[in-house]
């Protein structure tokens, strides 16, 4: 154990894994353990046992959370006790016989429960991650920008309230006090909200297509999707296409027979640019003849410049595809060679004036806030440069250190950028999106990301792409084709099954066959 312990005791209410999520961002997530009481830990080397501590010395502290719920309403009491220095003040404290260093409580009538935003205020989870989090904010002095929160689709919290009928102002405050979040962030997942609201109707017969291509020309540091260097994996490329056609004939032949209708079709990866030629146009080709794509929405992922060609963008549009995504990333090469793109700057704009020169009119552009080395003023250079480029769509995703990256492998020899500075690139990015005539239509949150903040995609009003918004709200169904693809089902009544694709290239290949009969059995469970 390390030698400073936060022991954590939670009666009533099952969500260790939640309220271990938020903990951590105040306090060292390999000192925190999980007093037992008969619920289930995070991780069972996140839990212990009261009664086997030992009776040495202790140097450890105490988050005590209880839940009571009555005719009344629900209740919910956090107790913080600093410098337990025994096991039997740690039975004191668990007994509440001492005094706590600070103490939140919080009720909620179940009249409350019933008026408009009531699925918010009676989410006891959510309510008790506010009174954790108001209490640790209170002992430590640090504010987190989403409060309590988590989860990674904030704006469904937000939806709710539209669909509930309440206007801006009472479901600002209604958001910031059922979750501390900050003004700020309560008024972008509003205003993102009520872009996607009227675009996410439920639809038991709509589907959007998602088809992996996990190749790429070069890893980079950041990245942690199922993605593998061209030079290297020639071999399995055409294999790979065979195993994709086939998966792409059956599942057109189900959504036919269940009379499924295609909402849009995206292209990710990797970089499917990353593929020779030949390939590409044999992979758009199968696509448009197993799919009823023409008049769609068709985005493909064009994002290393290294990977686009005059050839390739002759292809796009042979094949009808009207969004493409030029990812900068960074403007500064300094940077680029850092992160492991063999690229320039201006590679990117002249690749951008070649699509824009073959009649590309709905580009996005990715840029990363706090990557390794940056300051205000690179970030700054990047948005300019990308301002004078004038792309219909801007995603700005913040720093997150991901579990499958080579940069987690060697997170010590890189210096992360202070909260401080995050926030105020973000701040300056939704400036410059607003300098452009965008407006924020989705957003959604990762673990590990700098200063708890979001990933945002900034759009043109009537530019917004529809298979971004459908992922995050989770309201009509995404059928994933490939390796290190997800299927989420959307059955009636709202429920949701997900089918995870094998993320091992070789495995896909060999055992296409039995994850199409996975899949043929969630689609049935749909259609059905």
């Amino acid at each position: 154990m390390p030698d400073q312990v936060l022991f954590v005791f939670i009666e009533g209410l099952a969500m260790e894994m939640e309220a271990w999520e938020l903990i951590r961002l105040f306090f060292d997530a390999d000192s925190i353990r999980f007093i037992e009481n008969g619920l289930d830990a995070p991780n069972p080397s996140l839990r212990v046992n009261a009664a086997e501590l030992g009776k040495g010395p202790l140097n450890a502290s105490l988050l005590v959370v209880r839940t009571q719920e009555d005719e009344a309403g629900w209740t919910c009491s956090v107790s913080f006790f600093a410098d337990i220095d025994n096991v039997r003040a740690l039975h004191e404290g668990l007994a509440l016989q001492r005094t706590p260093h600070c103490f939140h409580t919080r009720t909620i009538s179940r009249a409350e429960t019933e008026k408009p935003g009531g699925r918010l205020s009676g989410n006891h989870k959510i309510l008790a991650g506010a009174c954790i989090y108001e209490l640790l904010s209170q002992y430590t002095g640090k504010k987190l920008p989403y409060g309590s929160l988590t989860g990674i689709r904030p704006v469904k919290l937000a939806m709710q309230c539209l669909e509930d009928g309440m206007d801006k102002s009472i479901s600002l405050k209604h958001l910031m006090s059922a979750t501390g979040m900050s003004a700020q962030k309560a008024e972008l997942i509003w205003n993102v909200a009520q872009v996607e609201y009227p675009l996410i109707r439920e639809q038991p017969k709509r589907y959007h297509l998602y088809v992996g291509i996990p190749f790429c020309l070069s890893r980079c540091l950041y990245c942690s999707f199922t993605s593998y260097p061209v030079k290297g994996f020639e071999h399995l490329i055409a294999d790979y296409m065979d195993a994709l056609e086939k998966e792409a004939a059956v599942i057109s032949q189900w959504v036919r027979e269940g009379e499924m209708k295609l909402g849009s079709v995206y292209i990710g990866g990797g970089t499917p640019t990353a593929l020779d030629e030949r390939h590409f146009r044999i992979l758009l080709d199968f696509l448009t003849r197993y799919f009823p794509i023409h008049g769609n929405e068709f985005t493909v992922e064009a994002g290393r410049p290294d990977s686009i060609t005059r050839e390739k963008l002759k292809t796009m549009k042979k094949y009808g595809v009207s969004r493409i995504s030029i990812n900068p990333q960074t403007m500064n090469d300094k940077t680029l060679r850092l992160i492991g793109r063999n690229h320039t700057s201006e590679d990117i704009e002249e690749k951008f004036a070649l699509a824009r020169e073959m009649g590309f009119d709905h580009i996005n552009m990715d840029v990363i806030a706090g990557l390794p080395g940056e300051d205000e003023a690179m970030f700054r250079t990047t948005l300019d440069r990308i301002e004078a480029m004038r792309p219909e769509g801007l995603t700005v995703h913040t720093m997150s250190i991901k579990r499958a990256s080579r940069l987690r492998e060697a997170k010590d020899a890189f210096t992360a950028a202070k909260d401080e500075v995050v926030e105020a690139m973000i701040n300056e990015a939704a400036q410059s999106a607003r300098k452009m005539g965008m407006r924020p239509y989705y957003l959604y949150r990762q673990k590990n990301i700098l200063a708890n903040l979001e990933n945002t995609g900034y759009a043109l009003p009537g530019r917004e792409c529809q298979y971004n918004i459908q992922t995050m709200e989770e309201r009509q169904t995404i059928l994933a084709l490939g390796a290190g693809a997800i299927s989420k089902f959307v059955l009636p009544g709202g429920r949701i099954e997900r089918h995870f694709n094998l993320k091992e290239v070789g495995l896909y290949i060999k055992r296409i066959d039995e994850m199409i009969e996975k899949k043929k059995q969630y689609f049935a469970g749909q259609v059905t």
